[in-house]
């Protein structure tokens, strides 16, 4: 939010160039992300077989529950991360066909792509963390 005030501020302006590059770049991450929600989603549905041992099948139950938690959570950064690239793919659509005068699309695209990396910072830190406890309790 900072960075879109000081652009605003400082009357920063932005090429068709830019705007070109912007689409190219959320428009390879939309895809990109839709891909992961795919792959995420088969992991989602994969059947896990219960032990017979009481203590066992409880602790598996534990982590199975902290293992949808968090793909759950993931998904929903993902397709929150969706819907800022869909808005700032438009915007950069919009700014690239039409010239805008104003200072206010440019500091629009700053503040998306800073809550674009904060929010991917966001879905890292989450895959990390379901990634971390796959390897943790991998039996191998």
């Amino acid at each position: 939010m900072i960075l879109a005030i000081l652009s605003y501020y400082f009357h920063m302006k932005l090429d068709t160039n830019a705007y070109n590059i912007s689409i190219t770049f959320f428009g390879i991450f939309i895809a990109l992300i839709l891909n992961i929600q795919v792959a995420m989603f088969s992991i989602f549905q994969r059947k896990w077989e219960m032990p017979s041992d009481k203590r066992v099948a409880a602790s598996m139950a534990d982590t199975l529950a902290d293992r949808k938690k968090l793909l759950i959570e993931l998904n929903a950064n993902l397709s929150y991360l969706i819907l800022v690239c869909c808005v700032a793919l438009v915007l950069s659509l919009l700014s690239f066909i039409k010239s805008f005068d104003n200072c206010v699309i440019p500091s629009v695209m700053v503040f998306l792509y800073a809550h674009f990396l904060l929010t991917l910072l966001m879905v890292v830190k989450r895959a990390h963390a379901l990634f971390h406890k796959e390897y943790r309790d991998s039996p191998d």
